[in-house]
């Protein structure tokens, strides 16, 4: 069991090695590079020739390819500081759901024909509007949420504790497997989707619930078991309120990536205020109660 442990263990320490780390983030880069550059010839040569039978389309769809790449390396990062504090953890994945929303700008603004005369009523605007509208609000409540963790510093004492940083370094790896699997297996799934689109002359499958819906769906079942974990080493009322309070935005985050605009965007904006909120009065509540 030692010697299981033991090679769990390493694996992290290899994975986490910050050489290592910026070795990975050039490598999506330069994948990102390639893979615009690919898009763009692919659109190019589609829309001369035709080969697949499909309507034309818009050279801004390839932005969308590079920006899925890089937001796949903060997934990674993601999965990389599980060992780190919950509260940390918890703010990545406000970044990401960010970058999604983001993403969603890129997507949306290849399906508008600026040929013809915009309306205030034409749902791909009010889509572009929703995409913009719900990124800034989501930037503004991470940038919150970052400061108030970094200026408070409250958080997880707990994490200090050695064994307990071993159980999430083991929970990382695992989920790096998870995360490589899940990449392959959805990765499949969407190339059979966008095939059966080009036969069907169908719009494309949005990669966000082939990928994301399942991705989000483990990390919600990460966030109870670091949860519970936890109880072992600190046990309060003011810590199991924080820390369900980000398995509750998990959730709506997850949540979410299955709705419709502009529900989804409300629910997810929800989510983080709800977090917020939650550490805002548990930083409060830990200072006061360190002063008295």
């Amino acid at each position: 069991m030692n010697k299981l442990l033991g090679k769990f263990l390493n694996t992290y320490d290899a994975l986490s090695i910050p050489k290592r780390l910026h070795f990975f983030e050039v490598a999506i880069l330069k994948v990102s590079i390639l893979s615009f550059v690919a898009h763009i010839v692919f659109i190019y040569v589609e829309n001369t020739f035709n080969f697949i039978g499909s309507s034309s389309h818009s050279y801004l769809k390839a932005i969308y390819t590079p920006f899925s790449f890089i937001l796949y390396y903060e997934v990674f990062l993601l999965v990389i500081i599980i060992p780190k504090s919950i509260s940390e953890f918890i703010g990545k994945q406000f970044e990401i759901i960010a970058l999604i929303t983001l993403r969603s700008f890129f997507h949306d603004i290849a399906d508008i024909n600026f040929s013809d005369i915009a309306t205030l009523d034409n749902p791909n605007f009010i889509n572009i509007f929703y995409d913009l509208g719900a990124s800034v609000v989501m930037l503004f409540s991470t940038l919150i949420y970052n400061k108030m963790y970094k200026k408070h510093g409250v958080g997880d004492a707990h994490v200090e504790l050695e064994q307990f940083i071993k159980i999430k370094k083991v929970l990382s790896v695992i989920m790096c497997g998870v995360l490589v699997l899940l990449s392959f297996i959805s990765l499949f799934s969407w190339l059979m989707d966008v095939r059966l689109a080009f036969q069907l002359k169908t719009p494309f499958p949005n990669p966000n619930t082939v990928f994301y819906t399942d991705f989000f769906t483990i990390m919600i079942f990460v966030d109870v078991l670091l949860l519970i974990i936890s109880f072992i080493y600190q046990f309060s009322f003011n810590l199991i309120f924080r820390n369900a309070s980000f398995i509750i935005t998990t959730i709506l985050i997850r949540m979410s990536l299955s709705m419709a605009k502009p529900m989804n965007y409300l629910i997810i904006i929800i989510g983080l205020t709800f977090s917020i909120v939650t550490y805002f009065i548990y930083s409060k509540m830990s200072f006061e109660k360190s002063d008295e």
